[in-house]
């Protein structure tokens, strides 16, 4: 249900709109995992995904498969490694790289997963069905639009081309001219 706020500050709350359903997904999404008595944060999924292959790979080759940063992933993994999903150990053939993979308990939820994942699809066909509009595809579209040329920028020459519509060309008068000593 929309609030009254976004009634009156409109499409201008977009960041905050967008940032409460994303909350209100991802705490459903915890409840979901509890539901199929699976222990992971909602924010450990694309890492857990990339991981359920079965593959070790390198926290920058998860970050780089799942556009997070280094920092962050770094993070998950750390966490993910406290709650005994990963293991984290230092490459044999590279001693200055880790590489992660999922443990026993990661490899079982991946297995455990795939019925919540069947479900979880089949929800948002169903909520996709009943809406207007493909989300997804939204999402998509903005995504492409905003690559093209960010919403800074888009701002940046709304306000170029609102003020310039106020600027003004006079005659030259003498007192403009600005004075000097010399």
């Amino acid at each position: 249900m929309k609030n009254e706020f976004f009634n009156t500050a409109g499409i201008k709350a977009l960041g905050s709109r967008l940032r409460m359903l994303t909350e209100r997904i991802t705490n459903d999404a915890a409840g979901i995992y509890k539901l199929y008595d699976i222990e992971m944060q909602p924010k450990w999924f694309p890492v857990f995904f990339a991981l359920s292959h079965g593959k070790e790979k390198t926290i920058t080759g998860i970050a780089t498969e799942i556009g997070h940063s280094h920092p962050s992933v770094s993070k998950i993994v750390s966490e993910m490694t406290k709650s005994g999903l990963v293991i984290d150990k230092k490459d044999a053939a590279d001693g200055r790289r880790n590489m992660i993979s999922l443990c026993e308990i990661g490899i079982s939820y991946a297995e455990k997963i795939k019925h919540q994942y069947t479900d979880l699809e089949r929800a948002i066909e169903v909520v996709d069905s009943q809406a207007t509009h493909n989300l997804w595809k939204a999402i998509e579209e903005w995504e492409f639009l905003l690559e093209q040329k960010s919403l800074l920028c888009r701002v940046t020459e709304e306000k170029k081309h609102r003020e310039s519509k106020n600027v003004q060309i006079v005659a030259y008068k003498p007192q403009y001219a600005k004075h000097s000593n010399h």
